[in-house]
């Protein structure tokens, strides 16, 4: 027994002392039945809720993972599109696949790291010399047959240049000596580095340093276009990587990589996962329900999908406890009317919320944040969404100019697309939310 069923079952037992005391019960009640009983009504409601999703905790992205591995096979990657996707637990899963097929593997995250070497020695960390030089001594069938299809890959960057680059380390690159150290490790190896967060990581080093951003960028990509590599590399951020290096005009840094857009799920997924993570509390949710939370979700992020599950499961377990025994159903269904209540309370949960806003003030500042603000709160008061000529005249107190106020404007857009705010514009040309619930949320607490 794990620690978690463990005090599950510690609690069960007084609430079943609790009750039967309460009650007055005169006939003899097992205590396994009892115990089930009171599990099931009263446990708490144990589901992942931002953290990776592994195991049976990770749901559906059979087609995502396939095509990453295809792609792999000829290719670096980066993983684009907004945060709360799932992109750190596909990737995460495309390391746990790799494992079990006898290749080496691991999700480096960078996010908290600074500077260059400090980039440098976590990759370093992840891949010990000693655990490279096993594992080519070991090589099974399935890692030898992946060095031998990407073996015979040869990267070239634009115009058929190779990646051979002469780096030479001043007093101030001192990390350069490291990464040629751990190029020449890993050069060969049929190893697999995804590196998380990696434009969270390059977006402080560019603030910081942006001519140590800039070596480390030029280096990371003459290893990636150089002959007869043998690893690979997939990338991802919580920040659109192609936004922040079109800012810098670096775009050319990441050319060779092949850009794999991670998107919402299927709503046949969304409802599927829905069945049977609240069947895991033991709720059923029939078809009329499952379809009607994916239709206040709206933006099927499986964070955003399984927040709301959570809220509702709560609002249901909460109506059944209020409903007197006669009157109580035999089974536990979740309806709209505890959809609705649980997207309720999770509105009302601004920590859910914050970091929208926070995101916005760290990363904007002066007229760019005042346009962001502007379109935003625009944007929650219309949920059919507007088109960039409505926003333009939204915004014209901020710039009277028209020709800058349009730049500003898709510059803006740009942003808030690749931040996971809006949608890029529909047939209709409109500009919308992505998310109901961020757009509710920003309805009532900015509009």
């Amino acid at each position: 027994m794990n620690s978690r069923e463990f005090v599950s079952q510690e609690k069960s037992l007084e609430l079943k002392h609790a009750r039967i005391t309460k009650l007055n019960h005169n006939k003899f009640v097992s205590k396994q039945n009892c115990c089930d009983k009171v599990i099931a009504s009263k446990r708490e409601i144990i589901m992942k809720l931002g953290s990776i999703a592994t195991g049976e905790d990770f749901y559906d992205r059979k087609t995502e993972c396939a095509d990453l591995w295809r792609y792999l096979k000829n290719e670096h990657i980066v993983a684009s599109g907004p945060r709360r996707l799932g992109k750190t637990s596909i990737i995460n899963r495309l390391r746990e696949e790799a494992i079990a097929d006898g290749l080496l593997a691991e999700l480096v995250d960078v996010q908290g790291i600074e500077g260059a070497q400090a980039f440098i020695d976590e990759i370093a960390r992840h891949f010990p010399d000693a655990s490279v030089t096993g594992y080519l001594g070991s090589l099974g069938k399935t890692a030898k047959s992946w060095l031998s299809a990407v073996k015979k890959i040869d990267f070239k960057g634009p115009g058929g240049l190779g990646g051979g680059i002469e780096l030479q380390a001043s007093a101030s690159q001192n990390w350069i000596k490291s990464a040629v150290a751990l190029q020449a490790r890993l050069n060969e190896a049929p190893v697999l580095i995804f590196i998380d967060e990696f434009s969270v990581f390059l977006q402080k080093l560019l603030l910081s340093n942006q001519k140590e951003a800039e070596a480390l960028l030029a280096w990371l990509r003459a290893w990636r276009v150089a002959p007869g590599l043998a690893c690979r590399f997939i990338f991802t951020g919580s920040i659109g990587l192609n936004a922040l290096l079109e800012k810098y005009g670096l775009s050319a840094q990441f050319n060779d990589c092949y850009e794999y857009p991670i998107g919402p799920f299927k709503l046949s997924a969304a409802r599927d996962m829905i069945k049977d993570f609240a069947l895991r509390e033991q709720f059923l949710v029939d078809d009329t329900s499952a379809n009607y939370l994916c239709e206040r979700v709206g933006w099927l992020s499986p964070y955003y999908v399984c927040l709301l599950l959570d809220q509702t499961m709560q609002a249901a377990r909460d109506r059944m406890d209020e409903t007197p025994a006669p009157l109580a159903p035999s089974q536990k269904n979740l309806n709209t009317d505890d959809v609705d209540s649980g997207y309720e309370r999770l509105l009302s949960a601004r920590s859910r919320f914050k970091h929208w806003e926070q995101r916005l003030n760290r990363d904007l500042e002066g007229v760019d944040l005042a346009f962001a603000k502007l379109i935003l709160k625009a944007l929650a008061k219309n949920a059919i969404g507007l088109t960039q000529s409505q926003l333009k005249s939204r915004l014209a107190k901020l710039e009277q100019d028209p020709d800058l106020r349009a730049a500003r404007l898709q510059t803006i857009l740009n942003k808030l697309q690749d931040e996971g705010y809006i949608c890029v514009p529909d047939t209709t040309g409109r500009v919308k939310f992505l998310s109901f619930l961020l757009r509710d949320y920003w309805s009532r607490n900015h509009a």
